[in-house]
């Protein structure tokens, strides 16, 4: 088969680095000797990954940072610098690029299975059509990587399929959350109010997520005409040039209580957590779900899609309110449940939230990548 080359001149010039690279240095392909006590180096690199900058891949990998720094390691970003471990996260051209080139050079490979045909689909214009393909591509990812880590035991059990066809281990590794910045906060009401011009009382139920179908758009914004007095606000945004024809639709035609403030910093996102009322999140599928883990820190009263990675994890009137159907059905009942729990008829739940959250809180997440080093035998090494 031909080799594949990337479009444009980052992959020539990658191509090009790693050619002379491997001409200066034959003498890396011998084992380097373990180096004793010291950090590990650990390769999270930039590349193409810049692309997935504002995506729940790129807030897992702002996490995974977080979580080798805790452990005292030390992040590299550069491929061309001295490291000892590399972790891979995208499913974008350079990823298998880079994993050659670790194993070039003798270096264990972790690549991250943040993503599943079942996730793609729904998601971008021509989706559905190429799902198949696109999961043929990330199972090729995957396989490049000496282990396979993934989020959730849910996600775990989709990439264990035949189809994969992986014969790595796979560890399961929350993406986490920074409890000590995602927490509770009763300022935080009155602040998010004055920001989206509201009156001090008015009710706010909210979400987060890329616009698209599967993260249950066209769902939340027919609830939202449903409930005129309450006010909806959607964080987050989909490059328009993506984004499917009923979505843009959708957004166009949905009512004057809806509002689509876009991208914003972690600290106005904080606020929308810990100042609304409920966080409506309808996605129809999800590996795991940072920007929920993020809500249930700040105990925000959860209503969420019963779909099967929440089922028995955040389960329905002890963790979350769930809601069930599709289409009209789906609505009617988020519209219920909304309703009720807007009038205190529902518990909000929002202390067994916050401990599931606390659950994988970073530094948690951090002790267990420590382990997975551990298992797969990372250890600092020579140049």
């Amino acid at each position: 088969m031909p080799r594949t080359r990337l479009p444009g001149t980052l992959c020539d010039r990658l191509l090009d680095r790693l050619s002379s690279a491997s001409r200066r240095h034959v003498a890396s392909l011998r084992p380097a000797a373990p180096v004793p006590d010291r950090p590990l180096r650990v390769l999270i690199p930039r590349g193409l990954a810049a692309l997935a900058t504002q995506s729940g891949i790129g807030e897992a990998m702002r996490h995974q940072r977080r979580a080798v720094e805790a452990l005292g390691h030390e992040v590299v970003t550069s491929p061309f610098a001295p490291f000892d471990v590399v972790h891979l996260n995208t499913p974008f051209p350079d990823t298998p690029l880079l994993a050659r080139w670790a194993r070039w050079r003798g270096r264990p490979v972790l690549v991250w299975a943040h993503s599943t045909e079942e996730d793609f689909r729904d998601s971008f214009t021509g989706a559905n059509a190429i799902a198949p393909w696109f999961r043929r591509w990330i199972a090729s990812i995957y396989r490049t990587g000496d282990a396979v880590v993934t989020p959730t035991p849910y996600a775990r059990s989709l990439i264990s399929r035949p189809q994969y066809r992986l014969r790595r281990n796979i560890h399961v590794l929350s993406n986490g959350v920074d409890t000590t910045f995602f927490r509770p906060d009763p300022s935080a009401r009155q602040r998010l109010r004055e920001s989206l011009g509201l009156a001090p009382d008015a009710q706010v139920v909210m979400s987060v997520g890329l616009q698209m179908v599967r993260k249950g758009i066209l769902d939340w914004v027919e609830v939202a005409r449903r409930l005129p007095d309450v006010t909806f606000v959607w964080y987050g945004r989909t490059d328009p040039r993506m984004i499917t024809r009923d979505v843009a639709a959708a957004i166009a035609g949905a009512p004057a209580n809806c509002l689509f403030p876009g991208y914003v910093a972690p600290t106005v996102l904080r606020d929308a957590y810990a100042g609304c009322d409920a966080f409506c999140f309808l996605t129809r599928e999800e590996t795991e779900g940072i920007v929920l883990l993020e809500a249930l820190a700040c105990e925000a009263p959860v209503v969420v899609r019963d779909i099967p990675i929440y089922r028995e994890w955040l389960a329905d009137g002890r963790v979350t309110h769930m809601v069930r159907g599709e289409g009209r059905a789906v609505v009617d009942d988020a519209v219920e449940r909304l309703s009720a729990l807007l009038a205190g008829d529902l518990p909000g739940l929002t202390a067994a939230g916050r401990a599931e959250a606390e659950a994988v809180d970073l530094h948690r997440v951090a002790e267990r990548l420590g382990e997975i080093y551990r298992v797969q035998g990372v250890r600092p090494i020579g140049r």
